[in-house]
């Protein structure tokens, strides 16, 4: 399961966050702003960021529960988001690995926690793990970025 230790900059992080993927990615069109438009974040400290998602009928698959495109795209963008929390960096994808455990049907909520397990001068490792309402663990995956790209501004607010 997943815990947050308390931060005094947790609050600010949240909102740096949210902000810079309001005014980023998912405000630019195309199909993070699609399929990601739902989706919440819930909390954020450094390296560990949480979000929340209903699964709705377009997210779905044949069998009306989340489609593995759209569980393999939470680990992208999520992961991502926790790097960003810690070193102010996007990067690009080297490599991602995605174990579907368990559905999530439509109408249900979930929780996606992403992590960063190590970032250093040119590679960042992550981690993400996707929940049901009762906690069980649906989805795990891992990412491996590129960390070449310049920082991100984020505006925190102290």
């Amino acid at each position: 399961m997943y815990y947050f230790m308390p931060l005094i900059s947790a609050m600010s992080l949240k909102s740096a966050l949210g902000k810079h993927l309001v005014n980023g990615i998912l405000t630019n069109g195309g199909f993070s702003q699609k399929t990601m438009s739902h989706l919440k974040l819930a909390d954020a400290i450094p390296g560990t960021v949480k979000f929340n998602l209903t699964v709705e009928k377009g997210d779905s698959n044949i069998y009306d529960t989340m489609h593995g495109g759209l569980g393999a795209s939470l680990v992208d963008l999520c992961s991502s988001v926790a790097i960003l929390s810690k070193c102010k960096r996007w990067g690009v994808s080297t490599d991602m690995q995605v174990s579907y455990l368990k559905g999530a049907p439509v109408g249900k909520d979930i929780t996606i926690v992403g992590q960063c397990d190590r970032a250093g001068k040119t590679l960042a490792f992550s981690s993400c793990f996707i929940y049901n309402e009762k906690g069980d663990l649906l989805l795990k995956g891992q990412h491996t970025k590129f960390m070449g790209t310049p920082l991100v501004e984020l505006e925190l607010d102290d």
